[in-house]
């Protein structure tokens, strides 16, 4: 191999330089945005059943929907929430299915095999399968009180921006659709004698597109355009409605008809302040740059900007922003820690070896970078971090081999004999130690689920960045450290040189007195685990509060708004906040990616407030909660800012099943206690239903009968009466324009005039409600929730900063312990607890071909059970630094710091692994175990600790950044790296002292 390198230098430069150019190309055209994308997995659907209640909704639509969907091996769970007139099912895929289209395909062939069981009067279904798209832009089109006109600009914006390059598609949000409302006057059809259908029969005559045909005129074809529909409100108004007499009236004299907003109202938008209509534009992800994009949005948007004046167009959301900051924040870090890197190298090889391992940092960082964008990565905060963690370890092999060429040198070999012995002897061990590391992050790159998703680039930066400082530094390096590198005429015994000697002398003196205090110090830092806070992802650093607002069930969108203008308006007044922004009927645009995104819904609603700096949103939002707690007890609502790692609904959820609704509330009445009383909880809410008033219209079917009506008369007179039947459509704008005929109140209908409407029999006579109904008034279920098929009821609660889910859950069990849950009740736990155990779940079914990994790269360079056993015991010597290290930074135990420990394994693995291969070429040496385990500790302790103490360095800009991601992985890794590099250099060369017998024995040639 090295008579190759030596041949092929030229070549070799060649290639390393081309590599080193496509990283730079591939730095300035790749695609960049903040955080990863996540597989299509999570679906919204939909049914409609107008006129049942929850019951009826769950009983006929929601379980032959369970039914079906539990058919679907995909599916991994399906929770619905049936609700009178609407069946809501939110569809989660198995975190290891990636052909997301394919699995939606078939949930809608199950959709269609439960329509076949659904009653009559089922409406559409629809399914929405890209829930986890999330705007880039959110543009706000304001300057005007009406609603109408703002949708129309909005629209014409719209068509204005779906060019921009990148662009996947473009929604609206908060605008409204028209109808034409024919209010009919019951007094004027029972005195003109003509009824509804009447009325109904006479516009669909009326309203017809019917061709009239060409004619041919000098040989040119003209066109014969009949006007058979209606041309305009006046003509609605003028249509003829012949009487029982023969006469004709106008249908002007039996309704009153005016042109405006559908009814109910929909989901509305305010920013900050005013009526807005918002745009979603949503970018095409992994393939265009959210940077460039933004750019050329806003240039569109000034070209047009005049063009669209008094109206005014502003952002909301501007994610492009957000992902320069964060990429800018991170590439700075990453030039901090290069910078520490090479003052450490500087500080402790000197400035000619120094300048040659500084080196390969550059050459790595572009050519991964390159490789990284040939293979379709996106570069985003996760791919960054990853480079940022691997900066320390790649540099390690170079360390050693230009340590070990300087030496050679400094013994008076000649160059190409130091290149080709340093090449020869460390290629295999090194390898070994790069192959370690592969195999620790073997398991985070292979395992499935959100959380990997989200983390994946972190394992495949690492792995090709430290696949390439091995190739490097077998290749490139060695060449340039023989070309550069100068024997030194007098070698200076400095501090590090005089620290490994003092080392080697104290291992070779008392090894198991250091074996001993190495067991005493792992089983002190376990001691401290009772001390460590779980934490599954921290929040993120956003200065952004996120208000939910729950009313109660059946509550009238109405009423929502107008309590949450008023908490709008007094968070207004606080001096922290910089702008409000409001949304009623539904949660608003998904801005950030783990938002998450509910149906919509009269009764719900979301403020996001900014404020000046993320410190702000501590106090505001304990303000926001009292606040409503003394102002608006009718208002359920939890506060926070936004957070970080795959979405759930709230950090602790607590689901409880049982068959008997009584019991269940009960167990969630006791459940929602101990939640209450836990350390930590705050905004704690459960989801049992009060129910809602209702009225029931009970018929007299003999009465009736007499009258010729039957229930379904009544039924769609009331229906009627109040949302109205589309009659017709108005087919002269963009969109067609449903005719809705109904009653003068509508949903306003009073209940004292309810039994006054009149009932239409076939004949057209009208009948009083009264003479054939009574009305009773009932309470029932406003809603009801159900999870793959079983009834279910929720506890939820947010944490207070400082606290984890795991304070608030021992709380809870304690708590459960003195009030036990009434017998047959099963408990499940949701949140931030289910989220991590199906990350720990998914990372052990992909760890068994780590450790497969590991032992193959250890046990074929050390062919020795002894060895590989000693090797691996410095993974529990990590133990003695990373529980204190986190418990002393304040730092949680979650996600990231399991990251921090996955990293240390391999890099812990490493310094044995280059101690013990000195061992063992001096016990090939004639030397004995205590002599030998003396020389590489001498030789290896400038390595170990150079190599260490860059990656600590490279390491610190994370510990001390202002992201909350980070800091957790990177203390993890900095505390165990610096506590187990000592016992590296202490307990694993005296437990070889202890155990190894001597170098490892060959195979015995024995006789057959």
């Amino acid at each position: 191999m090295t008579a190759r390198l030596l041949r092929c230098q030229r070549l070799l430069g060649m290639v390393v330089t081309m590599l080193c150019l496509l990283g730079i190309a591939a730095y300035s055209t790749m695609p960049r945005q903040e955080d990863p994308s996540f597989p299509y997995r999570a679906g919204l659907l939909t049914a409609s059943y107008p006129g049942a209640n929850a019951d009826a909704v769950e009983r006929l639509v929601m379980r032959p929907l369970a039914d079906e969907l539990r058919q679907v091996e995909e599916v991994d769970f399906a929770s619905g929430t049936a609700r009178t007139g609407v069946a809501v099912v939110n569809i989660r895929l198995n975190d290891d299915i990636y052909d997301t289209d394919a699995a939606w395909d078939r949930v809608r062939q199950a959709m269609e095999r439960a329509r076949l069981e659904f009653p009559d009067g089922v409406g559409q279904m629809a399914l929405e399968d890209r829930l986890i798209d999330i705007p880039a832009i959110v543009l706000a089109v304001g300057g005007s009180p009406s609603v109408t006109e703002l949708s129309e600009q909005a629209e014409r914006l719209k068509n204005n921006l779906l060019d921009i390059p990148g662009v996947s598609r473009v929604e609206l949000e908060g605008d409204v659709d028209e109808q034409i409302t024919l209010a009919l006057d019951d007094a004027a059809l029972y005195r003109l004698g003509i009824s509804p259908s009447r009325v109904l029969d006479t516009l669909a005559q009326r309203n017809q597109v019917i061709p009239g045909g060409f004619l041919v005129v000098d040989g040119q074809r003209l066109s014969v355009l009949p006007n058979s529909e209606f041309a305009d409100i006046d003509a609605i108004r003028a249509t003829p409605i012949e009487l029982p007499d023969g006469s004709q009236v106008p249908l002007a004299a039996a309704a009153d008809i005016w042109r405006g907003p559908v009814e109910p109202r929909q989901p509305e938008t305010w920013y900050d302040g005013e009526r807005v209509v918002l745009l979603s534009l949503i970018m095409e992800e992994g393939t265009t740059d959210a940077i460039r994009f933004g750019e050329r949005v806003r240039e569109r948007l000034e070209q047009i900007r005049g063009d669209f004046a008094p109206y005014t167009v502003k952002e909301m959301f501007f994610q492009p922003d957000k992902v320069e900051d964060r990429l800018d924040s991170l590439a700075w870090s990453l030039v901090l820690s290069v910078a520490i890197i090479i003052a450490v190298v500087f500080t402790g090889m000197g400035i000619r070896m120094g300048i040659l391992v500084a080196t390969i940092l550059p050459m790595v960082a572009l050519i991964s970078i390159g490789l990284y964008d040939l293979g379709g990565g996106v570069l985003h905060q996760i791919a960054v971090i990853g480079m940022v963690i691997s900066l320390g370890i790649l540099i390690d092999n170079a360390i050693v081999i230009v340590e070990n060429i300087q030496s050679l040198l400094d013994q008076g070999v000649r160059r190409l004999d130091a290149l080709k012995q340093s090449v020869r002897e460390l290629a295999g061990p090194l390898g070994a130690s790069t192959g370690t590391t592969l195999a620790a992050f073997a398991p985070l790159l292979l395992s499935k689920g959100g959380t990997a998703d989200f983390t994946r680039g972190i394992p495949v930066m690492i792995m090709l960045t430290l696949s390439i400082s091995y190739l490097l530094a077998i290749s490139a390096v060695p060449l340039l450290a023989s070309r550069f590198l100068k024997p030194r005429k007098q070698v200076r015994s400095d501090r590090l040189g005089g620290l490994a000697r003092f080392l080697g002398g104290l291992v070779s003196k008392v090894p198991g007195l250091l074996v001993l205090g190495g067991v005493v110090m792992v089983v002190a830092s376990v001691a401290l685990t009772p001390l460590l806070k779980q934490q599954f992802f921290p929040n993120a650093d956003r200065p952004q509060v996120i208000v939910e607002l729950f009313m109660p069930e059946g509550t009238d969108q109405t009423r929502t708004g107008s309590i949450a203008a008023e908490l709008e308006t007094a968070i207004r007044s606080r001096p922290e906040t910089v702008d409000v922004h409001r949304f009623v009927g539904f949660t608003g645009p998904s801005f950030y990616y783990n938002l998450q995104r509910a149906p919509q819904a009269p009764n719900r609603g979301r403020i996001v407030v900014n404020t000046q700096t993320l410190e702000q949103t501590t106090g505001l939002v304990h303000w926001i909660r009292d606040y409503a707690a003394q102002a608006m007890p009718e208002l359920d609502l939890t506060v926070g800012i936004l957070g970080q790692g795959p979405p759930r609904a709230a950090p602790v959820e607590v689901r409880l099943y049982h068959p008997d609704d009584t019991v269940r509330a009960e167990a969630i009445e006791q459940v929602f206690a101990g939640l209450r009383q836990a350390p930590g909880t705050v905004d704690v809410r459960h989801d049992l239903d009060p129910g809602i008033p209702s009225v029931r219209i009970n018929v007299d079917d003999a009465t009736a009968a007499r009258y010729g009506i039957t229930r379904a008369d009544v039924a769609r007179s009331l229906y009627g009466q109040s949302f109205g039947i589309v009659a017709e459509q108005f087919r002269r704008e963009d969109d067609p324009i449903p005719l809705v005929l109904r009653s003068r109140d509508g949903t306003q209908l009073s209940l004292s005039r309810l039994l006054s409407i009149n009932i239409y029999t076939d004949r057209g006579d009208a009948v009083p409600l009264s003479a054939v109904a009574t009305v009773e008034t009932t309470w029932e279920p406003a809603a009801r929730y159900l999870r793959k098929g079983v009834r279910v009821n929720t506890v939820t609660s947010n944490l207070e900063t400082g606290y984890s889910f795991s304070q608030a859950l021992d709380g809870l069990q304690a708590y459960l312990v003195q009030h036990p849950l009434p017998p047959g009740t099963r408990l499940e736990y949701g949140g931030d607890a289910e989220g991590s155990n199906d990350a720990n779940n998914a990372l052990l079914t992909t760890a068994p071909i780590g450790v497969l990994l590991l032992l193959f790269f250890l046990l074929l360079q050390f062919n020795s059970f002894k060895r590989v056993g000693i090797i691996l015991l410095t993974v529990p010597l990590a133990t003695v630094g990373i529980f204190p290290g986190l418990v002393l930074s304040g730092s949680p135990f979650g996600f990231q710091s399991l990251l921090g420990v996955i990293a240390l394994v391999g890099i812990v693995v490493n310094n044995a692994i280059v101690l013990l291969d000195v061992m063992d070429r001096k016990l090939e040496d004639g030397e004995s175990v205590r002599d030998a385990v003396r020389l590489a500790v001498e030789q290896r302790t400038r390595p170990i600790l150079l190599t260490t103490g860059t990656t600590v360095a490279g390491l610190l800009p994370l510990a001390f950044s202002s992201s909350t991601l980070w800091p957790p992985m990177a203390w993890a890794i900095i505390s165990g790296l610096l506590a187990s590099t000592v016992l590296t250099l202490l307990v694993v060369p005296s437990l070889c002292i202890k155990v190894i017998r001597g170098r490892v024995p060959d195979m015995a040639n024995a006789p057959a």
